[in-house]
């Protein structure tokens, strides 16, 4: 997304915006839609079950209360009592109603016997296939008054139930027994119509409320996966192979039959469904229509903001003719005229820094000439005077020395060690400014080898002192190698001078990396100075020691100064009388040189204070000694 512009971020964010909008309304209102079909479902389920057992109570009552009116008829009791010839007639007669061709439903009817054995059937080539059921019929005969349908069997290959109802004699026992035998359903085109009666995508079953036996009303189907039985009310589970359903069961009053409806989730939620359709192509349109808005705020907000950019970009490269291209007068048009005000501001302020630029530049050459002069000056000028003196005062020591007592020998041998002085100061100060002007040529330095290089030097000039270098191997710095070397030529030769009182001086190079950054130190045991007067210590002349102790003209550490500052790096000491003196620095960039370096004073950040993260263990830092 970062990546993107901003002419493309927008119409991004704001379809993702949208299409968030549209995703959790259209959620939102299809899953209400959906509760609302569910509840509207279960609350159709419910009285549709109800009534269908109502119904089926209904039906079996009927039929049960049909069956007793024949078995009480009087054709029936006299031919159970005496089964002849000319009572069966009337029998047959009266039991023809309930035979499958004036019932389409029915499989056959029975007359029994009180010991269950049959005594006459219709259609009677049916008796060998004959159930008996006695589970009913011995109900009935332990209850003279039993009249009730029976559970479902399979009889014949079909889902069917019996009818049982006593005849009645004139004592207590049963005179005998009708039994019809009738089908679920007649004809698979009548459960059709039944089934559309209840609605598309509805299921109907029934079953013994024992649960070992379920049909379609045709056929026998496997029990649902949950025991619809026992749940208080409507479940939900997938049929075998189908689809998802909710279903009701009820138990048939006064039979032992449960009726089971499902509905399936697909015909419930069809609705929700075509809701949920319309609002995705609706939500498409507006969409697009969202797309197109945001392309055009998009283009009506970037084009100021592109043009804006492109004037940015050439007054970064120095164009300051450029300006914004302002068509309206909004919050953007505010923008872009301000941005002109400013432009044109700026290109007035660029002609006045130029000019005073060209100023600077002509003073600064002016000066630089001057500085040149004054340069010639000191080394040809006054070094004439000093020569003369010089060597009058040699001439007056070899031709007039009879003439002169011991005091004026001694005169004119201090007018000739002042001389020398002065002209070894007038050396100093063309060597402070040489480092000054000097252009800096950028290379990887090794500073511990030129320590080394150094240390054998002084060790040349001494050879019998007690004297030992304990030098670092460091890393390369980054800076001009001549001038670093004039760095550590004045470190190192202040470290050999101010510890030359010490039996045995001790003198290191090294380097501590402090909070990620490499920082340089010369450390002695010599003579140290008060860090009191250490605000004086890298100003040009200024010398914490007299020339009587140890000799020297002031100049070497303002000239460590100037170097680490062109090199943009710091430098400081930390020291105390008698104990020696450790001096920190640190090699940056020569291109965050300082300019403009005060000849007489120190900048801020080399002030000398002593930093105590700098301490180690030179045994553990690689260090080579010299002894």
């Amino acid at each position: 997304m970062g990546r993107l512009s901003i002419k493309r971020r927008l119409p991004v964010l704001i379809c993702t915006l949208l299409l968030g909008v549209i995703v959790a309304s259209t959620w939102g209102g299809y899953r209400g839609v959906r509760a609302s079909a569910l509840e509207v479902g279960r609350g159709r389920l419910r009285i549709l079950t109800q009534q269908l057992a109502a119904m089926l109570q209904q039906s079996a009552a009927a039929v049960t209360g049909k069956t007793l009116t024949a078995a009480n008829d009087s054709a029936i009791r006299s031919y159970l009592k005496s089964p002849s010839a000319d009572a069966k007639p009337r029998a047959v007669a009266l039991l023809e109603q309930f035979a499958p061709a004036h019932d389409p439903s029915a499989i056959r009817v029975e007359l029994r016997k009180p010991d269950y054995s049959l005594a006459l059937a219709l259609p009677e080539d049916s008796l060998e296939t004959a159930e008996s059921p006695r589970s009913e019929l011995n109900q009935a005969a332990s209850d003279p008054s039993f009249t009730a349908v029976g559970a479902f069997r399979i009889v014949g290959g079909a889902v069917a139930y019996p009818v049982v109802a006593v005849v009645k004699d004139d004592g207590s026992k049963p005179a005998g027994y009708v039994v019809r035998w009738r089908r679920l359903a007649s004809t698979p085109d009548g459960r059709k119509q039944f089934l559309d009666l209840m609605g598309a995508g509805a299921g109907l079953y029934m079953g013994n409320n024992q649960g070992d036996l379920w049909s379609d009303l045709i056929n026998v189907v496997s029990q649902p996966p949950v025991d619809v039985r026992s749940a208080a009310d409507d479940t939900h589970y997938k049929r075998d192979g189908g689809s998802f359903v909710t279903a009701l069961g009820l138990p048939i009053t006064s039979t032992p039959w449960f009726v089971l409806v499902e509905f399936s989730d697909q015909v419930m939620f069809a609705q929700a469904d075509r809701f949920l359709r319309r609002m995705i192509v609706s939500d498409l349109v507006l969409l697009a229509i969202g797309l197109a808005g945001a392309l055009a705020l998009s283009r009506g907000i970037t084009r100021p903001l592109r043009s804006l950019t492109q004037a940015a970009s050439a007054i970064a490269a120095g164009d300051y003719s450029r300006l914004v291209d302002v068509r309206s007068q909004d919050e953007l048009g505010l923008l872009g005229n301000a941005f002109n005000e400013m432009t044109m501001r700026v290109r007035d302020s660029e002609s006045q820094l130029e000019r005073k630029v060209r100023q600077r530049t002509s003073q600064l050459q002016f000066a630089n000439e001057g500085l040149e002069s004054f340069s010639y000056s000191v080394s040809h000028d006054l070094r004439a005077p000093l020569r003369h003196i010089n060597g009058f005062s040699q001439a007056l020591l070899e031709d007039y020395s009879d003439s002169l007592d011991e005091g004026g020998k001694r005169y004119l041998e201090q007018l000739r060690a002042a001389s020398n002085h002065m002209s070894q100061l007038i050396d100093d100060l063309l060597r402070l400014a040489l480092v000054t002007r000097a252009e800096i040529r950028n290379e990887d330095v090794d500073l511990s080898a030129l320590s080394q290089e150094i240390a054998a030097q002084l060790r040349e000039m001494e050879p019998g002192r007690a004297a030992s270098f304990s030098i670092q191997r460091t890393g390369p710095a980054r800076g001009d190698r001549r001038l670093l070397r004039v760095v550590l030529d004045n470190l190192l030769g202040n470290a050999w001078k101010f510890s030359s009182k010490r039996e045995k001086a001790e003198i290191a190079f090294g380097e501590e990396w402090v909070r990620g950054e490499p920082v340089y130190f010369v450390r002695d045991n010599g003579a140290g100075f008060d860090m009191t007067y250490g605000n004086k210590l890298f100003g040009a002349f200024q010398r914490l020691h007299s020339d009587s102790d140890f000799e020297g003209a002031g100049i070497g550490l303002a000239t460590v100064h100037r170097i680490i500052l062109r090199h943009g790096g710091r430098v400081w000491a930390a020291s105390e009388v008698g104990k020696g003196a450790t001096f920190y620095f640190t090699v940056g960039d020569p291109a965050d040189q300082i300019a403009g370096m005060n000849w007489r004073g120190v900048a801020e950040d080399t002030a000398c204070v002593e930093d105590s993260s700098l301490a180690g263990d030179p045994a553990e830092k690689g260090e080579v000694t010299l002894q």
